[in-house]
C-alpha cells in the first residue's frame, strides 16, 4: 500500500520566500564549516544521511495549494557533492521538485545552503552544527553532544505558538531609504568579500563606545555608506534593517524561521554626522526596540493577515500578486542589512578541529553578515553589485581603528570566469 506523504504550512516567515524568489534574488543563505583538514566527501556524506532523521524537515518539498503554498515529505536522498556552481545559486523552483537546501565541499570548507522558506540563520546554524560534528564523530572519534530538542520541538512553528490576536497592532510609518546604485555582476552572480578579526580586539573597540558588537559595526557601517554619498543625496536616511532571533525573547527551540526585523534609520543631515553621534542613535534605537513587547507587536504584525479570515480566502495566485508588490515595496525602505547570527559553539572535543564558521546572503543590496567562533570574527558582506566601494570603506574604517583584517573575495574569481566566456 502507497504512503501517504506528510505535509507541513509554512511558517509565517516563510509565506514570502516562494514568491518572491528569482535569479537575481534567490532567497538562499550559505553557512560555512572550515575545519582543520581538507573534508573527506563520503564520510560528509554519511554525516548528512544521520543528521536528516532528527531533522525531519528538511526532507520536505514546497508545492502549490489552493490558497498557501505548503511542504510536502519527500523521498528525495540529499546528495553531497563538492562545491561546482555559484555561491547561493537557486535551489527553490515551482517547476522543479527538489529539496531546499543543499550540502557541499571545497577544500577544508563544508558549505550549507538553504532556501530562507525552510529555515533562518539560526535555525540552518542548528543542522550545520549537527552535520560537523556527526562527521568529526566518524572521521576523528569525537565525542560530545549539541542539545536534547526533540524532532516535533524542531519542526514547531513558534509564530503560531505565540501569535496573539487581541493584542492591538500599531501602525508604522513607512519612509523610502537612500539606495546604493551600481551596475549589478554579470549572470546574476553574488560577491562576497570576507574579513575575520579578533572577537576580543572589536569588543575592546565596542566597550570604548559603551556599544554592544552589533551596535558598534552598524554605526561603522552606516559611517562607511555616508562616506559614499553625494550631498543631494544625504536629505534621505540610511536606513540598515536589522533581522533579530525571536528565540532570545520567546522560549523555543524551533530549526525553522523564528526571526523578525527592526530597523536603525540614521539621517545624518538631522541625527548627526560624527561617530559618536551615530552610535549613539544606533544605540538608541536598540534600546526602543529590542523589547518583548515591541517584537510581540512584530509577531502579530506578521501573523495578522496571515490569520485574517477574508486573506485566508483569497486564492493563492491573487496572493502571490500582492505578495510580489509588498516585497518591492520593502526594497525601497531599507539601504543595506545587517545580520549577526552571534556566536557559535561545538563541543569542547570538536572545536579542535574547527578553525571558523562563516555566513553570507543572496540579496539585491548589500548586506553584512557576521558570526564568531572562539576568538574569529568573520564578517562579509555580499553584494549583487559591481561596486565594492563601500566594502572597501568599511573595511578601511575598521583597519583605521587598529583592528587587523585578513581579508578574502570571490570577485576575482567571477572576473576571470566572466573574462574566459567573453
Amino acid at each position: 500500500m502507497r504512503k501517504n506523504k506528510q505535509w507541513n504550512s509554512l511558517d509565517n516567515a516563510a509565506k514570502i520566500f516562494a514568491p518572491t524568489s528569482s535569479k537575481r534574488d534567490t532567497k538562499v543563505f550559505r553557512f560555512v564549516c572550515e575545519l582543520t583538514e581538507p573534508v573527506d566527501g563520503d564520510v560528509l556524506q554519511h554525516a548528512l544521511d544521520k543528521t536528516v532523521k532528527i531533522f525531519p524537515h528538511y526532507l520536505y518539498t514546497i508545492k502549490k495549494g489552493v490558497f498557501w503554498y505548503y511542504f510536502e515529505e519527500s523521498s528525495i536522498a540529499p546528495k553531497v557533492c563538492e562545491e561546482k556552481i555559484p555561491v547561493c545559486s537557486p535551489i527553490y523552483s515551482i517547476d522543479r521538485h527538489s529539496l531546499l537546501f543543499r550540502v557541499s565541499f571545497f577544500s577544508r570548507r563544508i558549505n550549507l545552503e538553504v532556501f530562507h522558506a525552510l529555515a533562518d540563520g539560526s535555525g540552518a546554524i542548528q543542522f550545520l552544527r549537527a552535520i560537523t560534528l556527526n562527521y568529526l564523530a566518524e572521521k576523528y572519534g569525537v565525542s560530545g553532544s549539541l542539545d536534547n530538542t526533540s524532532r516535533d520541538q524542531k519542526n514547531l512553528d513558534a509564530f503560531y505558538k505565540y501569535y496573539d490576536k487581541e493584542k492591538i497592532i500599531p501602525k508604522i510609518k513607512h519612509t523610502r531609504a537612500y539606495r546604493i546604485k551600481s551596475q549589478r555582476l554579470p549572470d546574476n552572480r553574488l560577491g562576497v568579500i570576507e574579513g575575520f578579526l579578533s572577537v576580543g580586539a572589536v569588543l575592546e573597540k565596542a566597550h570604548k563606545y559603551s556599544s554592544s558588537l552589533s551596535e558598534f559595526l552598524i554605526a561603522v557601517l552606516l559611517c562607511s555608506i555616508f562616506d559614499g554619498m553625494a550631498v543631494r543625496e544625504r536629505r534621505r536616511p540610511v536606513v540598515i534593517a536589522v533581522p533579530v532571533d525571536l528565540r532570545r525573547f520567546f522560549p523555543s527551540q524551533t530549526a525553522r524561521n523564528f526571526f523578525g526585523v527592526i530597523t536603525v534609520s540614521h539621517n545624518f543631515l538631522k541625527d548627526g554626522q560624527e561617530f559618536d553621534q551615530i552610535i549613539e542613535h544606533v544605540k538608541l534605537s536598540f534600546k526602543h526596540q529590542l523589547t518583548k513587547e515591541n517584537l510581540g507587536a512584530i509577531i502579530n504584525r506578521y501573523s495578522s493577515l496571515e490569520n485574517n479570515p477574508l486573506a485566508k480566502a483569497v486564492p493563492l495566485q491573487a496572493k502571490i500578486a500582492a505578495l510580489r508588490i509588498a516585497g518591492l515595496l520593502a526594497g525601497r525602505e531599507d539601504t543595506s542589512a545587517f545580520s549577526n547570527i552571534g556566536r557559535i559553539s561545538m563541543p569542547e572535543d570538536a572545536s579542535k578541529y574547527i578553525r571558523l564558521f562563516d555566513v553570507f546572503v543572496s540579496t539585491r543590496r548589500p548586506q553584512l553578515c557576521l558570526c564568531s567562533f572562539g576568538d574569529t570574527l568573520s564578517v562579509s558582506i555580499s553584494s549583487p553589485l559591481t561596486d565594492t566601494a563601500l566594502q572597501m570603506r568599511f573595511f578601511r574604517r575598521l583597519a583605521g581603528m587598529g583592528l587587523n583584517i585578513k581579508i578574502v573575495s570571490n570577485l576575482e574569481q567571477i572576473s576571470g570566469e566572466d573574462g574566459e566566456n567573453a
